[in-house]
């Protein structure tokens, strides 16, 4: 048995269907109509560089000290590198040179840590330094090109850390023994070397000579790397560094008789630097007599970072305002910047300027040049620019949003 319902209940059933859609219908039709004619930017991705996050500066000498000029002009440094192409070669080139200057001996005065002194010495007197001397020559050699660069105190041995712009990290370069280490064709930073001394696992792992010989290692060969220290100061020349000879505190400064400096294998000798221990999980002891540290940012002092900042919230007539940061750059110079719709990187010296959009997506690129003309890592936005679906109608203008992950490193 079949029940109707009557004529008039039917109908207002109907008549709620067809206002529930026509109002679905016109819902729909409005954020067509909105999105459609809304002007819309969504930022997609960021790749910034870093605010540096350590109370553990590193000081240097100023790149123009004139010591610093004689070294490059005398020992023409400009040469020793004019066959490199990327800064990284130029590194290597230079703790080639280093490394060539003399032969190590037991016995020498130890001169102040000034390479021209240091040199004039091997050659004039064959008073031939170890490892320390090796690496104040090879890291003023690198100051006087512009490149940043801190010592790196390890047991029984003594290293430079070199800031590689190409790389944009700190690398370990050994100029007494002519060598760095890599691993799938990066170079290491000290953290690094101490993680593989400790884990043991070496597999991949290649020592690296300037002349680009490559040969496989084996735990021992970081020995040394089981604890390290940075040197926080690269500023000798301007504040020389203190000495403890025989029970006597004192500057060590040039002299015009070399014979005054204190003798190795006759005086008790102490260096006195201020430096900060890695602390790392694996390590049993940490460096004697040294302040520590397990934060790793307190190491990685990131340099020449540029970071990019959408400087308004809002946009207008296809045009984004964009502010540039310089970040960690003692010697900057000026920005360079590239949009996808060109090649050519484009040197300014304002941190703000406007940017043109184009629908689709746009990319942005900025780096720093330092004054040295050394071009630092590359920092990039990405976003997606969608203009009004007809310019000349009424639309919803400069909506900024935002979509974007951080993956982590």
């Amino acid at each position: 048995m079949t029940t109707s319902l009557p004529t008039s209940q039917t109908q207002r059933r109907t008549r709620r269907r067809r206002i529930v859609v026509g109002a679905l219908a016109v819902v729909t039709a409005v954020l067509i109509g909105w999105v459609t004619q809304s002007e819309v930017l969504l930022v997609t991705s960021e790749h910034n560089g870093e605010f540096p996050i350590s109370s553990n500066a590193l000081r240097e000498d100023d790149f123009h000290h004139p010591r610093l000029r004689l070294l490059r002009s005398r020992e023409r440094l400009d040469e020793v590198v004019s066959a490199a192409k990327t800064q990284f070669e130029k590194i290597v080139l230079l703790r080639g040179w280093a490394h060539s200057r003399w032969r190590m001996s037991a016995s020498f005065y130890y001169p102040p840590w000034d390479a021209v002194e240091i040199l004039n010495l091997a050659r004039q007197h064959g008073n031939r330094g170890f490892c320390a001397q090796y690496a104040v020559v090879f890291l003023q050699a690198c100051q006087s090109m512009g490149i940043h660069a801190r010592y790196v105190e390890l047991p029984g041995h003594f290293v430079v850390a070199v800031w590689s712009d190409d790389f944009d990290r700190w690398v370990v370069m050994d100029p007494t023994n002519d060598l760095h280490y890599e691993k799938d064709g990066l170079p290491m930073r000290g953290r690094d070397l101490f993680r593989t001394y400790w884990n043991g696992e070496v597999s991949g792992i290649v020592q690296v000579d300037s002349g680009g010989r490559r040969r496989a290692i084996s735990r021992s060969d970081l020995t040394n790397y089981g604890r390290y220290a940075i040197g926080l100061l690269a500023n000798q020349l301007s504040e020389p560094v203190e000495v403890r000879c025989n029970g006597s505190v004192k500057k060590l400064v040039l002299a015009s008789d070399y014979t005054t400096y204190p003798r190795v294998g006759r005086d008790r000798l102490e260096i006195n630097t201020e430096s900060l221990a890695w602390r790392g999980a694996e390590a049993d002891a940490p460096l004697p007599r040294r302040p520590e540290a397990g934060d790793q940012d307190a190491f990685r002092n990131a340099l020449n970072q540029t970071v990019i900042f959408l400087a308004s919230e809002r946009f207008r007539d296809r045009i984004l305002k964009v502010a540039l940061l310089s970040n960690n750059s003692p010697t900057f110079e000026r920005f360079l910047i590239r949009s996808d719709e060109s090649t050519d990187w484009v040197p300014t010296t304002s941190n703000t300027f406007r940017w043109l959009l184009h629908p689709g997506m746009n990319e942005l690129s900025a780096r720093i040049e330092t004054r040295d003309g050394w071009k630092a890592s590359v920092s990039s936005m990405r976003l997606f620019y969608k203009p009004p679906l007809v310019e000349s109608l009424p639309s919803f203008r400069g909506n900024i949003l935002r979509f974007i992950w951080h993956r982590s490193v």
